[in-house]
């Protein structure tokens, strides 16, 4: 990770672990914690998501993987020069509200990168994208898909959901979303991560539980001197401009958390919270 990168988790208050095993999948170290899959724990951070304001419409989402169970230098050589990036879209939005969305499809491209130093800070949200989906020839790690029954207020169809308050002009909400591990991706990613330990509201078996927090108080400042972000602070945005990131801590588990209104009308952080227990062969 770049220094800039660096100074942001120390500022979020990310703590760093030393890597504490070999156990290695798709070149990631996932330390005392990957001898159990159960306990798998993925951070990220959202630089940047746009924004929705009805239905039938998508949002689109990157950033990058911050800790690989509770460890933000996870590259299995050990040089700290790799790094997970990822980018998202969150498809068919219905149930628009003041304070609801739902989204019936949404997929996550997570990408491998060894290139350093990488500094998604210094352009604009459209570049980076690019960028990251440019990283090993294009192909991503492992993809992730939406799975449905969130369960709570969420139509059975809508695969992530969520709640968002407007104080002012300020904007804050939650996130929540069941997700399948799929490809295109690495192989072993994906035998590794498809594990079918999450019980959805219906009782079927998913493999990521997403939960999430947004604001729109910093907004990278390239999108905003190129016209990408406009209207993101005082009320005026419209459908597609730049207008969130966010912050979350999430954990897998072997059933789904109650969501109540939880959901996004911008997803702010994905904190993927990988699956609880492996398939049985």
């Amino acid at each position: 990770m770049n220094k800039t990168i660096t100074s942001v988790l120390a500022a979020i208050g990310i703590a760093a672990s030393a890597p504490a095993s070999a156990i290695i999948v798709g070149g990631i170290d996932f330390g005392v914690l990957g001898g159990d899959p159960t306990k798998t724990h993925i951070e990220t951070a959202t630089l940047a998501q746009t924004f929705i304001n009805g239905n039938g419409q998508n949002a689109s989402v990157y950033g990058y993987i911050t800790t690989v169970n509770g460890d933000n230098t996870y590259c299995a050589d050990g040089s700290g020069n790799c790094g997970l990036f990822y980018t998202a879209t969150f498809s068919g939005s219905q149930n628009f509200s003041s304070s609801y969305v739902e989204f019936t499809s949404a997929t996550v491209s997570v990408f491998y990168s060894n290139v350093s130093p990488i500094n998604l800070l210094n352009q604009d949200s459209p570049t980076n994208i690019a960028t990251i989906q440019a990283f090993n020839g294009g192909n991503p790690w492992v993809t992730l898909t939406g799975h449905g029954n969130l369960g709570g207020i969420a139509d059975p169809l809508a695969v992530v959901n969520g709640g968002g308050i407007l104080t002012g002009a300020s904007l804050s909400g939650t996130g929540f979303g069941l997700f399948d591990v799929s490809g295109p991706g690495d192989a072993s990613v994906i035998s590794f991560l498809n594990a079918n330990g999450v019980l959805d509201a219906a009782g079927g078996a998913t493999d990521i539980v997403l939960t999430s927090s947004f604001n729109n108080t910093i907004l990278n400042i390239f999108d905003q001197a190129n016209g990408f972000a406009n209207g993101c602070q005082d009320g005026t945005a419209v459908a597609g401009a730049w207008c969130f990131q966010g912050t979350s801590n999430i954990r897998g588990d072997t059933q789904i958390p109650e969501p109540g209104i939880l959901g996004l009308v911008g997803i702010g952080l994905l904190g993927l919270g990988a699956a609880a227990r492996r398939r049985k062969a």
